[in-house]
Parts: C-alpha cells; sequence; structure tokens
C-alpha cells in the first residue's frame, strides 16, 4: 500500500526530480549522487527502478489526468476550450512536447536501469523482478509514442546527446520492439506481491499490453490469445462493486490489472476531486471535465433495448423535446427520463433528480432549474443544463486535499482486458463464437445488465463490443485511442457540437484528418532534422 514520498534527485538524467509514493518506493534521499557512484547496490537498483513509475504518474497527472483524454472524444468535453479539442492545436504546442518528453524521459531511465542492474552483486529474484520491470515500463512508454505518435526512434541504450539524433523507425518496428519487451517482462515478473510492494507490475500487466500490442497491431489471434491466457490463469476477477471501482475504497481490488497509485498528501495525491469534482464536494472541484448527453444517452433500458428519445414520452404520456429548456424544467418526466436505465448510468454520472452525498455528508438533491440558493440542493459548477461525473469523485467529507486525493488510477483492469478479448476474438473470426458473447456478457452481468440477443453477425457484435467499451471505461481515458484506431474519431468528433443536456450549444469540437496522430513536437525537430513530421502537420 501507499504510505510514504521521497523527493529523490540524481545528477544524471535518469535521476531528474522524483517523487513517488508506496511502500516500495520508500528510500533513502539520493540527493548529490553521480551515477559513478550509484548503481552499486540492490537497493540502488530498486531505487533506479521505482524512477519509472515517477515517470508514469507524471504523465497520468501532471500533463492531464490520463482519463481526460476521453475530452477529446464524443463522450465527455472540457469545459474551457482547448485546441485539441477544437481541431485547432499546433504543431509547437507544449502538450505534445512535454507528453514525448516524460515517455522518453521514461524510456532513458528503463534503458539506464537495464544497462547497470545485471552489474550489481544482488538477490538474484530481484535483479530478475527489477529487470522485468523497466523491461516493461520502456515497452509501455514506447506503447504511449507509438499510440500518439506512430513510429518513432527506437533506443535501447541509455543514449547521451550526441547519439540521440537517429530517424524515426517504423510503426512496425516500435510494434515488434513492444511485443519483446513486453514477452520478456512477462517471462521475468511475478504474478503477485505482498503488501509492501503493492503497486508494481506483474507479468498479469505485461501479457495484458502485450495483448493490446497486438490488438492495436491488428494481430486478432494473438491478441485474443494473450487476454485469454491472463482471463484464465491470472488471480484478477471482477469487482462486484462497480462504483466503488472508482473511489479510495476500491483502492487496490481484484480488478485492477495496472494502475498509478496516490496518497492523500499534498504534491502527491491526484486531482480528480478538483476536474472531475463538482460545488457540493468537500473539496469544491471546477467541472473541469463533464459527461456529455451522447454519453449519457448511450446508457440502455433496464431490460437492454437502446435508450431513444424518439420513443420516451414524458410524464404524460407526450413527446419530450431534448433541446426545450421548459421540458427539462418538468420534474416528474426528467425523473422518468433516467428510470430503469443501465446501472452504470447512476454509478457514473450525476444527472437531475439523482442525489450526491457531498460536502459534510449531506445528500444533496440535484434539483433542475438548479436551485443555488438551496442549502441542500445539489449545484453543479455549470449550472444551465450540465451532467457531471460520479465516477473518480469521493463523496462525504473524509479527504478534503483538492488536488491530492488517494484514488488509485486504473491503466489496465479485468473488465478492459475482456472486451479486448471479446474484439479481438470477433475480428479473428467470420462470426461471433460462444467466447465472444460470454466476455461481453460477464461485464454486462456485473452490470445488471441482460445477455446480448442471440445471433449477431460480425458486424453487429462489433457495435455491440464497442458500445460496451465506451459505457463500462467511461471517463478512464480508453475511448481516445479507441475511436482512432478504429479510425471512427473524424466522424463522432469534427464539427460536433458540445451541448448542455437541453441542447444549448457550447462549442464546437473540431477533429481534422491529421489529428489520428500527433505532431512530432516541433522542438524535438528543431533539435534533430531527422524527425520527419507526420502528414497534415507541416
Amino acid at each position: 500500500m501507499i504510505k510514504k514520498f521521497n523527493k529523490i534527485i540524481a545528477a544524471s538524467l535518469a535521476f531528474a526530480l522524483l517523487s513517488s509514493c508506496s511502500n516500495f518506493l520508500d528510500r533513502n534521499s539520493l540527493e548529490g549522487l553521480s551515477e559513478d557512484s550509484f548503481w552499486k547496490s540492490e537497493q540502488d537498483a530498486v531505487m533506479g527502478v521505482n524512477t519509472l513509475y515517477h515517470a508514469n504518474r507524471e504523465f497520468t497527472n501532471s500533463i492531464v489526468m490520463y482519463g481526460m483524454m476521453d475530452d477529446y472524444t464524443d463522450i465527455s468535453y472540457q469545459s474551457f476550450a482547448t485546441g485539441l479539442t477544437t481541431g485547432v492545436f499546433p504543431a509547437n504546442a507544449a502538450f505534445y512536447l512535454d507528453s514525448w518528453g516524460i515517455f522518453f524521459k521514461g524510456v532513458y531511465r528503463a534503458n539506464t536501469a537495464l544497462k547497470n542492474i545485471p552489474n550489481i552483486a544482488m538477490n538474484d529474484a530481484v535483479k530478475r523482478r527489477s529487470t522485468g520491470e523497466a523491461k516493461f515500463f520502456r515497452g509501455y512508454f514506447y506503447f504511449k509514442l507509438w499510440d500518439f505518435f506512430g513510429g518513432v526512434p527506437l533506443y535501447d541504450t541509455p543514449i547521451n546527446v550526441d547519439e540521440s539524433f537517429a530517424v524515426r523507425n517504423t510503426e512496425k518496428e516500435v510494434y515488434e520492439f513492444i511485443v519483446r519487451d513486453m514477452t520478456d517482462a512477462y517471462e521475468m515478473l511475478p504474478d503477485t506481491y505482498d503488501a509492501s510492494n503493492k503497486g508494481r507490475a506483474t507479468k498479469w500487466a505485461a501479457l495484458a499490453m502485450r495483448g493490446k500490442a497486438h490488438l492495436w497491431a491488428k494481430e486478432y489471434d494473438k491478441a485474443a490469445a494473450d487476454f485469454k491466457e491472463l482471463m484464465d490463469k491470472s488471480d484478477r476477477k471482477l469487482f462486484a462493486d462497480f462504483h466503488n471501482l472508482f473511489r479510495v475504497a476500491g483502492n487496490n481490488n481484484s480488478e485492477v490489472i495496472f494502475d498509478v497509485q496516490y496518497i492523500a498528501e499534498k504534491g502527491h495525491g491526484i486531482a480528480t476531486d478538483r476536474n472531475y469534482g463538482n460545488a457540493r464536494g468537500a473539496t469544491t472541484g471546477s467541472q473541469r471535465t463533464r459527461p456529455t448527453p451522447k454519453l449519457v444517452n448511450a446508457y440502455e433500458m433496464e431490460d437492454g433495448t437502446p435508450f431513444d428519445f424518439a420513443n420516451y414520452k414524458n410524464a404524460n404520456g407526450e413527446v419530450f423535446n431534448p433541446n426545450s429548456v421548459e421540458d427539462w424544467k418538468d420534474e416528474a418526466s426528467v425523473r422518468k427520463l433516467f428510470e430503469k436505465r443501465d446501472p452504470r448510468m447512476h454509478q457514473s454520472i450525476v444527472v437531475p433528480w439523482s442525489t450526491f452525498v457531498g460536502r459534510g455528508g449531506v445528500s444533496y438533491l440535484y434539483k433542475f432549474p438548479v436551485a443555488s440558493t438551496d442549502p441542500n440542493a445539489y449545484v453543479p459548477v455549470w449550472t444551465n443544463g450540465s451532467y457531471a461525473w460520479r465516477k473518480f469523485v469521493e463523496t462525504g467529507s473524509v479527504y478534503t486535499l483538492q488536488d491530492n486525493m488517494p484514488q488509485n488510477f486504473p491503466l489496465v483492469r479485468l473488465a478492459d482486458v475482456i472486451l479486448m478479448y471479446a474484439e479481438a476474438k470477433n475480428e479473428a473470426l467470420a462470426t461471433p463464437d460462444q467466447s465472444v458473447y460470454d466476455a461481453v456478457n460477464a461485464v454486462r452481468g456485473r452490470a445488471k445488465m441482460p445477455n446480448l440477443p442471440t445471433g449477431l453477425n460480425q458486424e453487429q457484435m462489433r457495435e455491440r463490443i464497442r458500445h460496451e467499451r465506451m459505457v463500462e471505461l467511461a471517463g478512464e481515458g480508453q475511448r481516445y485511442s479507441d475511436i482512432r484506431r478504429w479510425k471512427i474519431a473524424k466522424a463522432v468528433v469534427d464539427k460536433v457540437w458540445m451541448t448542455d443536456f437541453n441542447g444549448t450549444q457550447i462549442r464546437q469540437r473540431g477533429f481534422p484528418d491529421h489529428y489520428y496522430l500527433w505532431p512530432i513536437p516541433q522542438a524535438e525537430r528543431d533539435v534533430n532534422p531527422k524527425l520527419t513530421q507526420n502528414p497534415g502537420w507541416e
């Protein structure tokens, strides 16, 4: 479990400012050490590998919340205008440069560890594990680079500045590099850890990431085989309480395969309550990210039929116009609108006339129109017609550090793996077999939703799997990669208006053709002219 942070500073590039959390990251300061005086002991090896966890946390926490990558899709949006949502981000935007820098910093640290650990006299099991962690993270950081930037230079040693002017490797070469690292990591890493090392990468995390690499590369049989092995042989189980999966009470649960860990300590928590949270929460969040009406409308009826305003009648049996402000003032009709829906909707999102346990442990009722002067009414930050996240937002008043919640953030969990298995298997077959149905139904069953109808063809099953990923993984940052790899991002995002739930337009979104890949940061190209630019960003 996470207990304490220490700042770890080393003079070499491998040890830029470090601040990480967990028993396994609780180490003495490295300040003042040079690389020549480091990498001498088992403790040095463990400390060096721990820097990789920090680099991973840095992207999750300091660029944007990882889950807020969904804001660049059709299911949530940034409350404040950003170029990546409106389609006008320039190639020299700091967002791209910072992300590139974090990932390659992680690659450098991994390579430094892999160079030095073999020469240290230390416990064989710890050496093997530490080497496996370095392989895992090098492959993981390259997966993120591949996902966002496409082909990038491959480095397998801790190069100096003079050696860094390499050309971009092909996407296939990067994919194959990731697979090799994850295969090595799978063979070296343990399947579980004791309590003092909770949060370290396991062989199952490596297997899941190798499967993801295969899936992204459309190697469907290989992806399905990896996911199936994890489902059959690991100790990971679907966690019964979907709501608590995304609260502090659910930290280190049976479903999480790999996550980023946090504690309630200034500088060492995660800012979910600020960015996902609302004005009635204990930390008074900003609702920087908000679910879209499209996401809320995507949650099925509890009998498995799609929700559709065309089939919905208000409390008086009349047509309900979702773009009419007046219709949304009808309490009885709006309450009816959100009844008998997929339970994940209420577990993930605060909708009108639902309750939220907020500041002081009070159960606040979301009245609409918003009753701003009622002390017992839920008041969102955005009062004109806004849904709000319940996912990743703590209830009550136990935690009050707005930017430092002790909520671990899942990067890979079993439901995601199960749905990726269903996708890979469905794509590999002409017609979905029973294992595809069983996988999707397992995720739906946890949500207490009925099984899929039988007799689906491949295309129909594909759409059901994509729908299931959208509602199951909402707010977790997975959809941004999904809609890009499926090549549907432009269709579902470009020129679409962000709106309040009553149809009021906020701003128009943009997803130009070249947004499927991020630009190679211009500052990197200025330093290394061999780096070619991605199409459309010149």
